[in-house]
């Protein structure tokens, strides 16, 4: 079988093993290892092979999965690997969800180069629709969006777009508008036009009846850049301003609706207008009822929350995470009737991606898909070819998340 060499190049940095250099051998790293693929017994991988993957999702048949490679969008069986291209390779998708007609929503934002000309910012982007007829053709579906989030069962997907204002005032406080788009051919439909401030990131009640949304005010305006979440059901006319957050709290990724109040990860920002994921960030939950933030007791106190998704049953959060700085990232699921927390991967070597749009639940609620690769210290020879591998690259795991044992 011919050997793949993953080169230091892919690191990006580190040293490669002294024996390499004293002319010893290095011994080649087997593509399966049993049930443990590194996150845990149980843990099955659901892609293979290089390239840089994201946003997986599966569709409400839960019988197929798409997920961004490399920015454009793929979908497959979801245990086999027939992949399909959905869009045109470079596309720059970073979102995609699935829509009712079993096709896809794919954001694709704009970027633009930041003041210090180094860095870039993400501005709204551009939802597009995919193609049924096995072509990877796309059509616009609506241009400004913010914020993407999918109704239960592929209904529609709910979007954040930026509004025109309503003065010619420079100084006016930016204002956004929630709306549902059900696919290429289906209108559009507005639910509120005149949020103020910047939607950040939304999600929907497992129920489809309600929304959660993260807004930030305008620094410099009401509110001074603070960040707020708002709650919007769908039969009402107005939005709820459930709380604001201390000025130079931000909040990461989108708050998640569930049956025992809104839960979202937060922390201190140096910049107000970034959600930094690097920093230390922790789990918040928002009782029914209260406009006060309370810390989530059952994750500890010194955990690191890096990204939440609620279950579709709305009471278990899967929670991405570290139980304190020094322990390594691993997959949790909290029970929200009981407050109690499990551990459903056992990492020691795999580096689990963070991003909050890399984490989702299967619709039936028994796993969770995941996106990890091995942690990387130098070169390492595998016994098989690089479209073989998964641990070795970025790819998607689905974790088994039902009669978790006690304790991490």
């Amino acid at each position: 079988m011919l050997a793949f060499v993953l080169a230091l190049a892919l690191t990006g940095c580190g040293h490669p093993s002294g024996n390499l250099w004293e002319g010893g051998t290095i011994p080649p790293t087997s593509a399966t290892s049993g049930t443990d693929l590194g996150l845990g017994s149980g843990v099955r991988p659901l892609s293979f092979g290089p390239g840089d993957k994201s946003s997986p999702r599966i569709s409400p048949s839960g019988d197929r999965v798409a997920f961004i490679l490399d920015g454009y969008v793929v979908e497959k069986p979801l245990y086999g690997q027939n992949l399909q291209l959905e869009t045109s390779t470079g596309f720059g998708a970073e979102k995609a969800e699935w829509l009712s007609d079993d096709s896809l929503a794919a954001l694709k934002p704009e970027n633009e180069i930041a003041a210090d000309g180094t860095s870039v910012v993400s501005a709204p982007g551009t939802l597009f629709g995919t193609m049924r007829d096995g072509t990877p053709d796309t059509s616009m579906l609506l241009e400004e969006v913010m914020a993407v989030g999918a109704l239960p069962g592929g209904e529609a997907v709910a979007t954040a777009v930026s509004a025109e204002p309503t003065t010619g005032n420079p100084d006016e406080q930016p204002r956004s508008r929630l709306v549902l788009v059900r696919g290429p051919e289906q209108p559009l439909q507005v639910y509120l036009r005149n949020i103020k401030g910047t939607v950040t990131g939304l999600s929907i009640s497992p129920d489809g009846r309600e929304v959660a949304l993260a807004v930030q005010r305008e620094p410099g305006n009401a509110g001074e850049g603070r960040f707020e979440v708002h709650s919007y059901r769908f039969s009402e006319g107005h939005p709820r301003r459930v709380t604001r957050l201390p000025k130079g709290m931000g909040i990461l990724g989108a708050p998640q609706w569930t049956y025992w109040g809104i839960h979202f990860v937060a922390g201190e920002q140096d910049d107000p207008t970034s959600s930094d994921a690097s920093a230390p960030h922790s789990l918040f939950r928002i009782p029914e009822g209260s406009d006060t933030p309370e810390l989530v007791r059952g994750v500890g106190e010194e955990f690191i929350t890096a990204s939440t998704s609620v279950s579709p049953d709305g009471e278990r959060l899967a929670i991405v995470g570290r139980r304190n700085p020094g322990s390594p990232t691993n997959l949790y699921v909290l029970d929200l009737a009981s407050d109690t927390l499990k551990a459903a991967t056992t990492n020691q070597k795999m580096e689990i991606k963070t991003n909050p749009r890399d984490l989702t639940w299967s619709p039936d609620g028994q796993s969770v898909v995941l996106i990890s690769r091995g942690a990387l210290s130098g070169t390492e020879v595998y016994d098989a070819p690089a479209s073989g591998l998964s641990s070795a690259f970025y790819n998607l795991y689905e974790v088994p998340v039902t009669n978790l044992p006690a304790g991490e």
